[in-house]
């Protein structure tokens, strides 16, 4: 079980890792603290990865049932550019994060 932070690709390199600390504390506190799968990834696994997706997949990313969607005031006009589903055991992830690319900076 691993928890996937997607970043829309359009979003600047400078501004990414304060965007997914801001979504995943914000998923943390306001999403996700109180699922059963999310609690099992917090006491048992902790692994994560942060995907650079373009908007096709993220709107695929932020359409599955409870996921957080974050963003910056100040970058994309406020857009929501930083998507953090529940995470779920590896044979049920979906296709779109099964073949998203890991984030490297540009």
């Amino acid at each position: 079980m691993r928890l996937y932070i997607a970043v829309l690709d359009e979003v600047p390199d400078f501004i990414v890792p304060t965007l997914v600390a801001h979504s995943v504390l914000g998923a943390h506190l306001l999403y996700h603290s109180n699922n059963e799968n999310y609690m099992s990834w917090l006491n048992s696994s902790f692994k994560k990865c942060v995907v650079r997706v373009n908007e096709k997949e993220f709107n695929k990313i932020a359409a599955i049932p409870g996921t957080y969607l974050g963003h910056e005031n100040k970058t994309l006009d406020g857009k929501k550019s930083c998507a953090v589903p529940i995470p779920v055991a590896d044979e049920n992830l979906p296709k779109v994060l099964q073949f998203a690319k890991l984030w490297k900076p540009q």
